[in-house]
């Protein structure tokens, strides 16, 4: 396979550039500037838990002409669920909340990819009150893009998020 250009290689989020992970090191080498398929999907995952787990104030404020502000920072996160039970929570809102969230925030995953559905079962409904969410799309790769699949748990009496990958 053809060697990639320096600019078609994965490289790390910004967050993960600016850690220092050998800070004894001072010297950084080439190849820790670039990061693998597999490191990419973990990098990914862990920054969508962090995204879910986040509590969003978006809820709270009027953006009508601060669109840009409301793709910002400032509504990080998801609307706070805790203490809400399923049959409280408008699912399809849920649903576009979580999509939103990520085509604002999480700028690897191609957005003409993404699908979301929201995944409710008996079980869940009956002993756990959570919501299942099944996120699927494709990473930004060379040569080609990567698929992802995950599946999204919602406890909604901590409010806590449990994001993992769905076997391939």
């Amino acid at each position: 396979m053809a060697q990639l250009r320096a600019r078609d290689r994965l490289q790390p989020a910004l967050l993960d550039r600016l850690t220092d992970d050998e800070p004894l090191s001072q010297v950084e080498s080439s190849e820790s500037r670039v990061i693998g398929r597999s490191q990419l999907r973990e990098m990914v995952l862990r920054d969508l838990a962090w995204l879910f787990n986040a509590s969003s104030p978006s809820a709270h404020i009027d953006w009508l002409g601060a669109e840009q502000a409301r793709k910002s920072v400032l509504s990080f996160g998801l609307p706070p669920l805790s203490g809400s039970s399923v049959s409280n929570v408008d699912l399809l809102q849920l649903q576009q909340n979580v999509r939103q969230a990520i085509l604002d925030h999480e700028p690897r995953i191609l957005p003409e990819t993404l699908v979301v559905e929201a995944v409710v079962s008996a079980q869940q409904l009956d002993h756990h009150n959570q919501i299942g969410f099944r996120i699927a799309g494709q990473l930004w790769a060379q040569p080609v893009p990567l698929e992802l699949l995950l599946k999204t748990d919602i406890d909604l009496e901590t409010g806590r998020v449990a994001v993992r990958e769905l076997d391939r």
